[in-house]
């Protein structure tokens, strides 16, 4: 399982997860440059610049079943990430695990990507999420920073666009989060079916649940794998 981090943050997001899927996942959080222990190296300069700098690193790892999962802003890196896959021929994920992240053509998603970045006050916004996640305020300089790495991310994210003229080729699984007050469950299902094979699921819980990975979506992942692997 590759794990895309979303806006703001690194492959520490998915710190818990490798303790809620079963045995026999391996859990591969990536860590994309400019955050965490690669924040002296300078982000990406565009999605499909991330895409193929990835796929350079990922080819060798594609020698047995995988899918990718990405949440919020992490959705459009991982889709880049999936057409380069098939662009070069190489293995392509057997699910796309899509959460909190509307139809990626018809535009974005979240109260960050219409704010005027030039006066949105972002070092409130990462500690905010710390305290919500239950880690407490984190140093100022630590905030900063994020601060900064969110910023890049949401300059980036700002013009992407999918191409719906091209299907996603391989399955999506659309989640939502009933109590989602970042991206509303109810811009999450509509237009996906435009460009992709899709099963859309709504589950209990905030935006930021997905972090430690609930029981309810661990079970999803599961099972939605298991499904992919089984004979036709």
């Amino acid at each position: 399982m590759f794990c895309f981090p979303y806006a703001g943050v690194g492959a520490s997001s998915y710190r818990q997860w490798p303790q809620t899927l079963p045995d026999g996942t391996a859990v591969c959080a990536l860590q994309p440059p400019g955050r965490e222990n690669r924040f002296r190296e300078p982000g990406p300069t565009d999605h499909a610049a991330f895409a193929t700098d990835l796929v350079a690193h990922l080819a060798p790892l594609l020698d047995r079943p995988f899918a990718f999962i990405g949440h919020c802003g992490a959705v459009p890196f991982a889709l880049e990430t999936i057409l380069t896959l098939d662009d070069r021929g190489l293995p392509l994920p057997k699910r796309l695990f899509a959460s909190s992240w509307g139809a990626p053509h018809l535009g974005l998603y979240g109260a960050l990507n219409f704010v005027d970045l030039d006066t949105a006050d972002l070092t409130a916004e990462v500690k905010q999420r710390y305290l919500q996640t239950g880690q407490g305020e984190p140093p100022e300089e630590m905030a900063e920073l994020g601060a900064r790495v969110l910023h890049e991310d949401l300059v980036l994210q700002r013009p992407y666009r999918y191409d719906a003229s091209r299907r996603v080729p391989c399955p999506v699984t659309v989640i939502s989060w009933s109590e989602d007050d970042v991206v509303p469950p109810a811009t999450v299902a509509p237009g996906w079916a435009e460009c992709a094979d899709v099963r859309v699921v709504a589950l209990e819980g905030r935006h930021l649940d997905f972090l430690h990975c609930p029981g309810a979506l661990s079970d999803l992942v599961t099972g939605d794998l298991a499904r992919a692997d089984a004979p036709d």
